[in-house]
């Protein structure tokens, strides 16, 4: 991998790894749209957060895999309200996708750290589906 794409991939991650405003702008940006929302959940104080934030996203983004996706990063202790109604009680970090099917929602999740080949096939293939209630679990 060349070291300007991993540098891209991280730069962009830190965009997004802003926090709230990333969140709203990528759920309305998925609310108008047809790309699927998909969020990081996570927590500074969590060793495989970190993995997942600093190793297995930034080589994702320098493959552009989220591309597709409104993609988002919340965490836990910044945005407990947020991330409890993302996460419910399951533990961090949590990558959770949304997309819309037959009109409504339908969310799938992967708890713990991964991969970026787990992430790819996760996001690629849909395992795991569970109707979600779009104004209760990613509404404000």
């Amino acid at each position: 991998m060349k070291l300007a794409a991993v540098l891209i991939a991280i730069s962009a991650f830190a965009v997004t790894d802003g926090g709230a405003s990333d969140y709203k702008s990528a759920y309305e940006k998925a609310q108008a749209g047809n790309k699927p929302l998909l969020i990081l959940v996570t927590a500074e104080w969590c060793p495989p957060c970190q993995r997942m934030k600093k190793t297995t996203i930034p080589k994702l983004m320098a493959k552009e895999a989220f591309k597709d996706f409104n993609f988002a990063a919340v965490d836990l202790d910044k945005e407990r309200d947020l991330a409890r109604k993302l996460i419910g009680s399951r533990g961090v970090p949590q990558l959770i996708m949304y997309e819309r099917k037959e009109g409504q929602w339908i969310r799938r999740y992967l708890r713990g750290a991964q991969t970026p080949q787990t992430v790819e096939a996760f996001i690629g293939r849909a395992n795991l589906i569970r109707t979600a209630d779009a104004k209760d679990a990613i509404g404000k």
